[in-house]
C-alpha cells in the first residue's frame, strides 16, 4: 500500500493526532501526570533505576584535614527495546462511493479514523502507566511479545492490611500512617498524593475510625461522612487528600479498568503531563517510528519521535487505511516513589 495525500497529508495529520493525544492525557488517562510523556529519538529505553533515597549527611572536620569521600548510591542501569504499538482502519469501497465528490466528508472521516486510532494507542499505555503504578512492574504477552519489564520496586512497598477495608472496623487512618512512615523512610520524603477508586472512597465513608474523628465529643454520628470530612481527617494528620481515578478501556471487547478498584496508592505530587521534569517517579518514553522517517510522511527533522498518522491507499478492492502507529514504555526510573496497598 502506498502512502494516499488526497484528502490529508500525514504531515497534517501527525499534528492533528498529536494534540488529540495530549488532549487525552490532560483530560481522560490522567496518569501522565505521575508518568509525563517524554519523547526520545530513539529505538530503546535507558534509565539509571533507584535514586538517592534519604540524604546522605556530611561530616565536620578539623581544619587542614582532608574532605572525607563520599559513596555513590546503588543504582542499576536498567536498558531495553521500545515496543512498537500501532492501529488500522479500513474506509472501503462502499463508503468512498458513498461520498464520491464529497471530499470534505472523505477528509473529515479519515481525519475521525486517525483520532480513534490515536485514542487506541494512548488507552493501552495508559493500561501500560497503571501496570507500572501498581504492579511495580510491567508484563506483557501480547501480539508475539512476551517480556517482563521489573522496574525494582521494594517489596514492602506492596502490601495488604492486616484487616481489608470491606470491614468498617479497619483501621484505615493507622494503615495509612504506617504506609508513609515506610514511603519516608524508603524516600526521605512524604507522599503528594493518594490514588484510589470511588469504590474504596466509598469504604472510607462508613469506616468507624473516620466517623469517630470527623463526630467527635459524642455527635450522634450518621452512617456515611462525607470525602470533605475525610480530607480534613487527613490533613490534620498530614495526609495527603484523596484523587479518585476511574478510567476503564475496553481489551478484546471487555470493559477493563486501567488500575482496579481495590487498590489505594501513594504517589508522589501530580506533575504536568507533558513535562517529564515535574516528576522523578518516571515517565512514558514515546521514541522514533520508521514511519516517522518515511520521506512521504513530510515529519519535519526533529518533531520525527511520538505517535504518528497517516492514510494508506489500496486498489484492489479501492479502499483507504487510516493508521496510528508509535513506540514507546512507561518506566519507573524511582520505582520506590510508588507504594500500592491492596485494601478490598
Amino acid at each position: 500500500m502506498l502512502i494516499n495525500n488526497d484528502y490529508i497529508t500525514p504531515a497534517e495529520l501527525t499534528g492533528y493526532v498529536r494534540a488529540g493525544a495530549a488532549d487525552l492525557a490532560a483530560n481522560q488517562f490522567t496518569l501522565a501526570r505521575w508518568l509525563p510523556n517524554s519523547e526520545i529519538d530513539d529505538l530503546e529505553y535507558r534509565f539509571t533505576r533507584g535514586g538517592e533515597g534519604l540524604v546522605e549527611a556530611a561530616t565536620f572536620r578539623s581544619y587542614d584535614a582532608e574532605s572525607p569521600i563520599a559513596a555513590r548510591p546503588g543504582i542499576a542501569r536498567v536498558t531495553g527495546e521500545l515496543p512498537p504499538i500501532s492501529r488500522k482502519i479500513r474506509l472501503g469501497e462502499y463508503d468512498r462511493l458513498r461520498q464520491r465528490r464529497l471530499d470534505g466528508q472523505v477528509r473529515n472521516a479519515l481525519m475521525r479514523d486517525s483520532l480513534r486510532m490515536t485514542r487506541a494507542v494512548s488507552a493501552r499505555m495508559e493500561l501500560a502507566r497503571g501496570e507500572a503504578l501498581y504492579k511495580g512492574k510491567l508484563e506483557l504477552a501480547e501480539n508475539g511479545v512476551i517480556a517482563t519489564v521489573d522496574f525494582g520496586r521494594s517489596a514492602s512497598h506492596t502490601v495488604v492490611p492486616s484487616v481489608a477495608w470491606t470491614d468498617p472496623a479497619a483501621a484505615i487512618l493507622a494503615d495509612l500512617m504506617a504506609w508513609k512512615a515506610t514511603y519516608i523512610v524508603t524516600n526521605g520524603e512524604a507522599p503528594g498524593a493518594i490514588l484510589t477508586s470511588d469504590r474504596v472512597v466509598a469504604l472510607m465513608m462508613r469506616n468507624d475510625e473516620l466517623r469517630a474523628l470527623v463526630y467527635a465529643g459524642g455527635v450522634s454520628q450518621p452512617s456515611v461522612i462525607s470525602v470533605a470530612s475525610i480530607n480534613e481527617v487527613l490533613r490534620a494528620y498530614s495526609l495527603p487528600a484523596i484523587s479518585t481515578y476511574e478510567a476503564q478501556v475496553r481489551v478484546g471487547g471487555v470493559a477493563t479498568r486501567v488500575i482496579p478498584d481495590d487498590r489505594v496508592l501513594l504517589l508522589p505530587a501530580a506533575g504536568e503531563a507533558g513535562d517529564p521534569e515535574s516528576t522523578d517517579l518516571g515517565a512514558t518514553l514515546w521514541g522514533t517510528t520508521a514511519e516517522s522517517l518515511d520521506g512521504d510522511y513530510g515529519i519535519e527533522e526533529g518533531e520525527e519521535p511520538g505517535i504518528v498518522s497517516g492514510i494508506y491507499a489500496e486498489k484492489d478492492p479501492p479502499a483507504l487505511w487510516t493508521k496510528a502507529a508509535a513506540i514507546g514504555l512507561p518506566v519507573l526510573a524511582n520505582p520506590d516513589l510508588s507504594f500500592c496497598a491492596d485494601v478490598a
